[in-house]
């Protein structure tokens, strides 16, 4: 374990995601400033975390559930290679990658429209 550093790890997510890595540095660091923009939009009109933190993991559980049921499908495999524990498991690791992205954007959605109510 002492090769496994982050320059291994570089390498293993480069050759394994292809043309598509950079794409995805991209997209986790814009989501990541997704979600800290929401943050800071929530406490500058000092609102309450509870319903937009509350939508989105309604968000990203229902996006996950969905993708688990459809990550055979992205591996080529019917329904029926969701066999063993170990299977739903490997499954439910991947469909956490969109569940995240439905989660990180319901989140900045929710803290905009609720930021940006006016009253009468």
């Amino acid at each position: 374990m002492s090769e496994f550093d982050p320059l291994s790890l570089f390498a293993i997510l480069y050759e394994s995601f292809g043309v598509w890595f950079w794409p995805a540095v991209i997209l986790a660091c814009l989501l990541l400033v997704s979600i800290i923009a929401s943050v800071v939009l929530i406490r500058r009109k000092d609102l309450a975390f509870g319903r937009p933190v509350l939508i989105a993991l309604a968000v990203g559980a229902t996006t996950t559930f969905i993708a688990t049921l459809l990550a055979p499908a992205w591996t080529h495999a019917d329904l029926g290679a969701l066999g063993s524990i170990v299977d739903v498991v490997a499954a439910v690791a991947l469909a956490l990658v969109p569940g995240a992205a439905a989660a990180a954007l319901a989140f900045l959605l929710v803290a905009v429209i609720s930021t940006g109510r006016r009253r009468l």
